[in-house]
């Protein structure tokens, strides 16, 4: 079991991070139910199936919040794909307070902004998006190591402002600097 759960939180991280050179001391924290839910949540994440990893991955949170177990990469990870989960099932308002929170715990996180962005994106509020884009730029040399930051020009959440002057000056500026 034990070996499976490392797996499957394995898989998440080269996913994340494929060039991890960090401390794999993080893949062995945890308390074994929030692991058992994380792992069942990743394991519906990965199929695709967003709506079914909702449950596992919101009870690991719920836990977490009870008494933080997870190191920093996992709960990032848990976090960040529990946000994206709702929001690809289409429950941005869930979305957002699940990044709001990921925001309120570590704030210099940036695809925790990056994915409020999206969020606001598909609420087709363009000030929020850019508000939020900005701080991920701001904070993108604390992405996990070996993680990438997305690209917004391609980004399937902001081709909608993609025609907006506004987003795409400000988009322009923030890829300069």
């Amino acid at each position: 079991m034990r070996k499976r759960v490392l797996a499957i939180i394995g898989m998440l991280l080269l996913i994340v991070a494929p060039a991890l050179g960090q401390d794999n001391s993080d893949l062995n924290k945890g308390d074994p139910e929030t692991r058992k839910l994380l792992e069942q949540g990743s394991r519906s994440f990965l199929d695709g199936d967003y709506k079914r990893a909702i449950p596992p991955y919101q009870k690991a949170l719920d836990r977490e919040k009870e008494n933080r177990t997870l190191g920093d990469t996992i709960w990032r990870v848990m976090v960040d794909n529990l946000g994206m989960a709702y929001g690809i099932s289409g429950d941005l308002k869930k979305a957002k307070e699940t990044f709001e929170y990921g925001l309120s715990k570590d704030p210099k996180y940036p695809m925790f902004n990056y994915n409020m962005a999206r969020t606001f994106a598909e609420m087709n509020d363009v000030d929020k998006a850019i508000s939020y884009l900005q701080q991920a730029f701001q904070n993108k040399q604390n992405m996990i190591k070996g993680e990438r930051f997305p690209d917004p020009w391609t980004d399937d959440s902001f081709q909608r402002f993609m025609k907006d002057d506004k987003f795409v000056n400000a988009l322009k500026e923030m890829s300069r600097n």
